[in-house]
């Protein structure tokens, strides 16, 4: 499975930045950096997360992803970039994938952070196609993720749900988390949800 090394940040103008994300920036981190993928949301709902922006670069390996971190602070266009947005890093961590079910495709993401025991990949995938069986009916894709580097953080897993309607979304959430199936899964583990951040994707 990849990793994902993802900065979350602040910055001045997060449209303008969506923008050259959109136009050159999410290119050149394939192109330059080696990223498989590239990708950013806003946190519109999360408490004091609203506002943050996570950027996500996806590689295929933990080295890669080390290279790619330091081949894009020694690139001077993206380096501007940052600049001119006077962007605070509040963070930097980097996600292994687990489980990945879908595309990562919608306007909107559901950000879900479980607590619990560290679960293998064979289990997490098998559980999680339970789970996808009911989200599919709200989402476009799901991407589970374990923390690899994080700092102290309560969360032992994150659970990002892509979406065009978090309407949708939710209704077949609350189905997910009502299966009997779904509740003997996290009991195995210790597993439970610690919080929900709902984000915009910008691009």
């Amino acid at each position: 499975m990849s990793y994902i090394y993802t900065a979350v940040v602040s910055m001045k103008d997060p449209g303008a930045f969506a923008a050259a994300g959109k136009a050159w920036a999410e290119q050149r981190a394939r192109t330059k950096f080696g990223a498989l993928s590239s990708s950013a949301i806003q946190i519109v709902m999360g408490g004091e997360s609203a506002g943050l922006l996570y950027v996500n670069f996806e590689y295929e390996t933990a080295d890669a992803a080390m290279a790619g971190f330091a081949a894009l602070y020694a690139d001077k266009k993206y380096v501007a970039l940052i600049r001119e947005q006077e962007t605070k890093v509040h963070r930097r961590s980097l996600m292994r994938v687990q489980a990945e079910f879908g595309a990562r495709d919608g306007q909107f993401a559901s950000i879900l952070q479980l607590g619990g025991r560290p679960v293998d990949d064979k289990t997490t995938l098998s559980n999680f196609r339970v789970n996808w069986g009911h989200i599919k009916r709200g989402a476009n894709g799901l991407t589970v993720m374990q923390p690899v580097a994080a700092g102290p953080v309560p969360f032992s897993g994150i659970v990002l749900a892509w979406t065009d309607s978090f309407d949708s979304l939710l209704g077949a959430a609350d189905k997910n988390f009502a299966d009997p199936k779904v509740q003997e899964h996290m009991a195995a583990s210790g597993s439970h949800v610690l919080g929900r951040l709902l984000a915009r994707r910008l691009f």
